[in-house]
Formats: structure tokens, sequence, C-alpha cells
């Protein structure tokens, strides 16, 4: 979570942050409706949690894209699928609406200005914890070594042994594993799993007392064009007591592929090598360049890199089911999950506790327990390379931060 601790760390999670999107408008229908089962808990989460934190700013979301181009047109069927209230900006509305904020002159917009904005994802996951805990689940802060199932030697029952910290064992009839770019680190789960672990990097702009008063009311935005995507963070304070922009995103060559950064990961030391890296100088300067070209006359006070990590599947839809009997999963966010953690993770606990119920589970038409399929490697293709070159003839989805 910060410098030191990264250092001294072989273990890193998605959620040390601050500024994470939320919002309904996503391309891909599946993703649009975990979004919106998830938002509209936020506020019950909160309360059950004790209302600590407020994880949740509704301060809207703005995407901009191209006129008629594809995730724009996919946006707005969506909306109009889940009735989604949404208004359509030409590029002379965005300049009107936001006159601190300069897009591609060839770019329209759609706001999103309800039930959208952005999380805390650090604050969310506390908050989520805090409520399982008034639910009475026991929170064992731990590091898990390893998961084994055992036979009892009386009765031959099974069971699952679970290795944690200074070689502590903990006994448990199921197990449902969530450890995001790590899940095929350790000896979590019985067998590998078709995952890609991406590289993921933002830059921020540390803001001036003017800058944020100037931009105030900007809403978390999405932008993309033949020669880029990005999204952005508005002013967000951070734990330090900064208040920073975020920016994540690369220019595009004429294919639609980004420049420069090899993304993919192929083993678990370079994830860890990743995390506690300052990330790539050449992306770092190219989101520098992105944002002053968004946002005119900014003047920050410092400009901070972060690195994080995305798990990619290749259905580009989260793994949730049980690979082994009593041994689940949940994992591959693609990208896209912070948003809508809490409907996965109801979606994990009924498959580990109902699996009848998770059976009948219907999202967009499609049942739960074949949407969300784990795929293990298949024989002879222990190599993440093989697992790249299936995901890679899917659809490229939208962008979906």
């Amino acid at each position: 979570d910060d410098t030191d601790s990264r250092d001294a760390s072989p273990i890193f999670g998605a959620h040390h942050d601050e500024g994470r999107i939320t919002r309904r408008t996503d391309p891909e229908p599946i993703w649009a409706e975990l979004a919106s089962r998830s938002i509209s808990r936020y506020e019950e989460i909160l309360q059950e949690s004790g209302g600590a934190k407020d994880f949740y700013s509704e301060c809207g979301h703005l995407a901009v894209g191209l006129d008629g181009g594809d995730m724009m047109n996919k946006r707005r069927e969506t909306a109009e699928s889940m009735g989604v209230e949404c208004a359509g900006l030409d590029a002379a509305d965005l300049r009107e609406e936001f006159p601190h904020l300069a897009f591609p002159h060839d770019c329209v917009g759609l706001y999103e200005k309800k039930h959208s904005g952005y999380i805390s994802a650090r604050g969310l996951v506390e908050a989520q914890t805090a409520a399982a805990q008034t639910h009475g689940v026991d929170v064992i802060d731990e590091v898990v070594n390893c998961v084994e199932r055992c036979v009892c030697e009386t009765n031959g029952d099974e069971y699952f042994c679970i290795e944690v910290g200074q070689d502590q064992i903990i006994k448990a009839n199921k197990v449902l594993v969530a450890a995001g770019a790590f899940c095929n680190a350790r000896s979590l789960l019985p067998t590998k799993l078709e995952l890609v672990p991406i590289k993921t990097q933002t830059v921020h702009f540390v803001l001036t007392e003017d800058d944020v008063i100037r931009l105030k009311d900007m809403p978390s935005i999405i932008v993309k064009n033949d020669e880029l995507w990005a999204y952005i963070l508005p002013p967000i304070r951070y734990p330090d007591g900064t208040v920073r922009l975020k920016l994540g995103g690369s220019y595009l060559d004429s294919d639609g592929n980004e420049y420069g950064l090899d993304k993919q990961m192929h083993s678990d030391q370079e994830v860890v090598d990743w995390y506690q890296s300052n990330g790539n100088k050449d992306a770092t300067r190219d989101m520098e360049n992105m944002l002053r070209s968004f946002i005119p006359n900014i003047a920050p006070t410092s400009i901070l890199s972060d690195t994080c990590a995305t798990l990619n599947t290749p259905s580009r839809q989260a793994y949730i089911g049980e690979v082994e009997d009593g041994w689940a999963v949940a994992t591959g966010g693609n990208g896209c999950a912070a948003k809508s953690s809490d409907e996965l993770g109801r979606l994990a606990a009924m498959c580990i506790l109902d699996r009848e119920a998770f059976g009948r589970e219907i999202i967009c038409g499609e049942r739960c327990v074949e949407v969300f399929l784990p795929r293990s490697i298949l024989p002879g293709e222990d190599d993440s390379d093989a697992v790249t070159t299936r995901w890679r003839d899917k659809r490229k989805p939208d962008i979906a931060k």
C-alpha cells in the first residue's frame, strides 16, 4: 500500500487505491448488469458497515468517443436496455458543459449523471469486510500459504487444510479462493487456471488548491478514439493528504493496439517485480501528455506514477465456480471488477454455499454457472503464451475500466 510495504511484500492487492470509476453504461451487457446490481447496494453496504467511511462519490460519469463508434453505440444500447438515464452531448455541448476540459474534436459524449462516479476501492473493501463481520464472519488477517484436500484418518471424511501464517492450520468443509493476480502463484487451487496477468499503470497529478476548486465538479471520464484511450478520475484526496487527478491509458497504433509497453506478465515473480517498480517511464510520459491535453493549464505540484495488475480471462468474463467439489474460485476481473465486486462476491458466495441456487442464477438471459465457468490450463499447455493465444482470439472489449 506504500513504498516501504511494497518493497518488503511478495503479495499485492489491486484495491489499495482511492479512485476507481463506477458506472452502469458499459459496452458489455454482462459487466453493465454486474455494475448496476452492485451500485444499487452501495448504501446498504455503508449502513451495514457502521458507516465509518463513505466509499462512494456520486459525481457522475462521462463517456467520450467517436460519434457512431463502436464504444459509444454499445454504451447507448446497454443504457437503453437497462433504463439508465444518459444525456447525449455533441462536441459543442461538451465544451459548454465542461469548459475546463478539452476532448478530441471528432468525439461526442454520453453523460450519466446519477448512480455513477467513483469509489474508493480501499474504502469499499473495508466496508464490505465490516458488514460481513456484523453477520458473523470471522476475519483472520494472515497470509495463506497453501490449500490441500485432506482425509480424516478416523472416519474417512474429506475436508480442507488451509495453512496460514507460521504453520497454523485451519480446517474447512469448503473453500473459496479469491486471490486476484496471485491465484496461480501458490498452492491455492488444485489446478492452474487460464489467467493472464496484465501490467497496468497510472499517472497522478498532485493538485494545487486553485486546480482543486476549478475541477471540483468534474465527473469520472473514459475517452476512446482511433488515436488513444484513457480513463480519468476527478480530484480525490489520498491518505497522505494530497488531492490528485489520476489517468490511465495509452496511445494506439493504426490497428488499435497500445504502443510500447509489453503488458503481459509470464511469471509470478514478474507480477511482484512490476508492483515494486515505478512503472514504464515512456508510458508515464505519454499519460502525462494526455492528461495535460485533456485539462489545459493544469499546474501540478508533483507527478507520480503507480503500478497495478489486472487479470484477464479467455472469455473476458470473471471466473466464478467450482474447480473441484467444494473448492471454488472467484477471480479474473479483466480490469472491470472494482465497481462490481459486491455482485461478484454475492454470486461467489452462492456458488460455494448453495450450488443449486447458483445454478438457477441468470444474468442477461444466460446462466451464471456457464458465463463464469473457470477454465483450467489444458494438458501440455502449462504456458502463458498458449493461454494468451486463446484470449487474444476473443473479441477485444471496448474500454471497461
